[in-house]
């Protein structure tokens, strides 16, 4: 098959850091291509400089036979390359459909915008996506899943030639994902070139057709991908990693003590509706459900960020991961020294004076356990990838000890190697009574780590099940199917 994009000898440094070192690349028409590696490997860098978000140090972009010149995203996009980011670039006072339709909106005569023909047009891709999108409502209301949603369909709506997608999944339910990959497929089948950053191997195996690992910014290797191909797999993850994987972390339900975290028929506005749940010393509960059924809400109810409207929470000091880690999670432009120790700096404080000496031994030690790239605490922030952002709010909260952990969507965004230590993090904070309410999309994350799952649908607890039950059950408990509130006294497995 012809190359659509190929990208020729790229280069690009960050100050003293090389993200994307001499990468010769080439995407395929009709082809889904993977492009996998840790956080950190260079990934989306280089993509960004497929889509003209980014200019190379060294090196060219080719699009259908031609140089991409003048190298911006305008020029980009008029070529045929479009670029769903892992960090929307959404308009937050726009509307869903106004953030859809921003640049291509349709227009009546004298330039009067068609609104109807827009939401119509919108409304068609939105199904295919299996959305069902509050159009009118400002994007900076909506959750992390619906804004993502929404930028995916802005790209399907533009007709791309070359359609690059950054963790697409990444706030998706299995279910959506293999939705989303049914809709990847078709595009594919009909000539698009569809380019997916992942880092979930059972995606790689189930829909790529060729797979290419970047580590430490460098092409290691690119691969054909056959179904079920295990020993590929591990291929795969050895070039990306180094060095074999390590076997998932895996929960052995052990005794628990006494109620640290404790949630009585919480009621805030139509979100929550009479939310009712325990956690106790030394167990970690799971809390599934499809994203926007009250997860993000109830999180900020536990944080204090949002007052409930009705209803009463107990509970020991709590650190809390939030889903939106960008937004909620860290300040963009301070340091990651500053982050990793953020709302802590008290307790560095003798005197009025900072002993500054024993905050950087706190930050390099949470820095190193949490393997964030580049290990330098001074960079901020925002020049992390994101993965490496969700490394920093993962270490702060889990290197607090407290002894209540509320972690939503804890490895999203991270690679193979850093969601297991993380996975070992949680396991061993509840080893030593932490009591841990663990909110994801992931039922295989929650079946490893959980000892029972809690489902939560239009806003309550509608359903406790064991991590064995199958994922029928659990997708009937999400859609509120047959199901009845939990009852206060939860049953363990």
């Amino acid at each position: 098959m012809a190359a659509l994009l190929t990208l020729d000898h790229l280069s690009k440094r960050f100050g003293a850091v090389s993200a994307v070192t001499d990468v010769t690349l080439s995407f395929e028409r009709g082809r889904l291509h993977a492009v996998v590696g840790e956080n950190g490997a260079g990934k989306t860098t280089l993509l960004k400089m497929a889509a003209g978000i980014v200019s190379p140090d060294r090196g060219q972009v080719w699009v259908d036979g031609a140089r991409l010149r003048p190298h911006t995203p305008r020029e980009a996009i008029r070529r045929g390359v479009a670029m769903v980011q892992q960090h929307f670039a959404l308009v937050g006072a726009l509307t869903a459909l106004e953030n859809v339709m921003l640049g291509s909106e349709p227009v009546r005569a004298f330039g009067v915008l068609d609104l109807g023909a827009a939401r119509s047009h919108t409304e068609a891709y939105a199904h295919l996506v299996g959305g069902s999108f509050p159009w009118d409502v400002p994007v900076e209301r909506l959750g992390v899943g619906d804004r993502q949603r929404v930028a995916i369909v802005r790209a399907l709506v533009r007709k791309a030639s070359v359609l690059i997608l950054d963790e697409p999944t990444a706030v998706l339910t299995a279910q959506e994902a293999d939705g989303l990959y049914a809709i990847l497929r078709h595009l594919a089948d009909a000539g698009t070139a569809v380019i997916v950053v992942t880092h979930r191997l059972d995606e790689v195996s189930d829909h790529a057709d060729v797979a290419s690992v970047l580590r430490r910014g460098e092409l290691v290797s690119t691969h054909d991908v056959r179904r079920d191909d295990a020993p590929g797999l591990r291929r795969i993850a050895r070039d990306a990693m180094g060095h074999d994987p390590l076997p998932p972390a895996r929960r052995l339900p052990g005794p628990r003590g006494p109620v640290r975290l404790e949630v009585r028929d919480v009621h805030l506005g139509a979100a929550l509706c009479g939310v009712t749940l325990r956690v106790h010393a030394g167990e970690i509960v799971g809390l599934a459900g499809i994203e926007g059924n009250g997860q993000r809400e109830l999180v900020r109810v536990l944080a204090g960020l949002d007052a409930a409207d009705h209803g009463e929470v107990r509970t020991e000091p709590v650190a809390v991961v939030h889903e939106d880690r960008q937004n909620e999670g860290v300040v963009l432009d301070a340091s990651v020294r500053d982050n990793l120790v953020l709302g802590e700096l008290r307790s560095f404080t003798r005197w009025g004076f900072v002993d500054a000496s024993a905050l950087d031994r706190v930050a390099v030690r949470r820095m190193d356990d949490a393997g964030v790239v580049p290990k330098d605490l001074d960079v901020p922030v925002r020049a992390l990838s994101g993965g490496n952002q969700q490394k920093v709010v993962v270490a702060r909260a889990l290197g607090r000890g407290f002894p209540v952990l509320v972690l939503a969507q804890p490895t999203r965004g991270v690679d193979f190697g850093a969601t297991r230590a993380i996975h070992q993090a949680i396991l061993d904070a509840a080893d030593r009574g932490a009591a841990v309410l663990l909110v994801s999309v992931d039922l295989t994350e929650l079946r490893a780590a959980c000892d029972r799952i809690l489902v939560m649908a239009r806003g309550r607890v509608v359903a406790e099940l064991p991590p064995t039950a199958s994922d029928a059950r659990f997708g009937e408990a999400m859609l509120g199917a047959g199901s009845s509130p939990a009852p206060v006294d939860e049953l363990r497995p």
